[in-house]
């Protein structure tokens, strides 16, 4: 049974909002919570940025969702689209946190969830002939906000041209060539172009594919495919390789649709680690913790300071794995991960062992990681004004 609205019925005055019975808000006694509930495919008009020509207009799908309680039977579904509604124009990494927190607000929500699907179109010039063209590339937003912490995934759908290693080498003549579709999701600390993307995903296929070719690129293409034969995981593995320092988390499947067979060819790799830590929120600006805009494009970002991130930056440089570092200085791997991701501290045994790793001063790592060691601390607390005022000046 359901609650009954606590007011008189015959008391409403049916004309007027607030009159009306606002049956989402009655309490639920099945005791189910509901991961994701809202709105889908939700056509809007967006401008999202674009490397050559700084913006780029585009008509978007959207998916928008909340998590809902189990004590609460419904969500307000118009509320998403009020929101939306204050978003005809830019949509980007510089906006999206404060879309969600909207989202959290106006429907009383910890959780809430955009996925925005559209075309991107960028301008290509044929490989012999020059003719240009726009080629369309299909781009995802996937973001997501719960409380505070906010997560970003880019998803771009990428065309290319295979030929097939083995046709090749057993034909006479010729050799069979596919469309392939290779789809890159990834996480990043740093702003990633759709461009990039794109471009990256084209130079490890047999060919890219143009809106525009006319005869005599049309030799060339057939030809640069022919003499860059790759099976699907040899492109997999390529575009893995290509995309993987710029992310913290990448997923990357290819599906080639074959031509001579009743079937498509198909990979998947999944590279990297969980999302990384909660933004900090200042003045309503989604900041990481070196204090400029996560994501921001290029030029406007500075480095982060967060420890995590630094000693990840460390680990990789040097060609560790997460467990070659853990070993070094005794702590598990899972733990050594939750630090990279800014969740944990490391233990206090672990600094002179990192410190030697790392071929740094232990009281630095200390300090670094919001550590003060017991000579230090014991300075301050001795001259606390003098040492403010140093911090002042600097």
């Amino acid at each position: 049974m359901h609650a009954a609205p606590t007011s008189d019925a015959s008391s409403r005055d049916p004309s007027t909002r607030e009159g009306l019975p606002d049956h989402a808000s009655h309490v639920d006694e099945r005791g189910v919570d509901i991961d994701r509930v809202g709105i889908r495919g939700l056509s809007w008009p967006i401008t999202v940025w674009d490397r050559s020509n700084k913006m780029q207009p585009t008509i978007a799908t959207f998916d928008a969702t909340v998590a809902l309680p189990a004590s609460q039977k419904g969500t307000h579904m118009s509320r998403f689209v009020e929101v939306l509604n204050g978003v005809r124009g830019e949509l980007s990494l510089k906006n999206l946190p404060g879309v969600l927190a909207e989202i959290q607000r106006r429907l009383g929500a910890d959780k809430a969830q955009l996925d925005v699907r559209f075309p991107y179109f960028m301008s290509r010039k044929a490989p012999v002939s020059g003719a240009e063209s726009l080629m369309e590339y299909r781009a995802a937003f996937h973001a997501a906000r719960d409380g505070e912490r906010f997560d970003f995934v880019l998803e771009v759908r990428v065309p290319v041209t295979t030929l097939c290693p083995c046709s090749k080498a057993v034909s006479e003549r010729g050799a069979h060539n596919q469309r392939g579709i290779v789809t890159v999701e990834l996480r990043s600390d740093d702003f990633v172009w759709i461009e990039d993307v794109v471009e990256a995903v084209e130079s490890c296929a047999s060919a890219p594919l143009y809106a525009l070719l006319k005869r005599e690129d049309e030799k060339f293409v057939t030809e640069q495919a022919y003499d860059n034969p790759v099976f699907v995981e040899d492109l997999l593995r390529e575009v893995t390789v290509a995309l993987r320092p710029r992310a913290t988390w990448l997923r990357v499947s290819v599906e080639n649709v074959e031509s001579i067979h009743n079937h498509s060819a198909w990979a998947v790799v999944e590279h990297g680690e969980a999302p990384c830590r909660p933004p900090v929120e200042i003045d309503g600006e989604l900041l990481g913790r070196g204090g400029a805009p996560r994501n921001a494009p290029p030029g406007s970002i500075e480095a982060d300071a967060a420890f995590g991130p630094w000693l990840r930056a460390q680990r990789v440089s040097r060609g560790w794995s997460q467990q070659d570092l853990a070993d070094r200085i005794a702590v598990s791997a899972p733990h050594l991960s939750k630090v990279e991701c800014c969740e944990r501290s490391l233990p206090a045994t672990a600094y002179e062992p990192l410190a030697e790793a790392l071929g740094h001063d232990a009281d630095v790592l200390r300090l670094r990681a919001g550590v003060v060691p017991a000579a230090v601390l014991a300075r301050l607390q001795a001259d606390p004004e003098g040492a403010l005022r140093w911090v002042a000046a600097r």
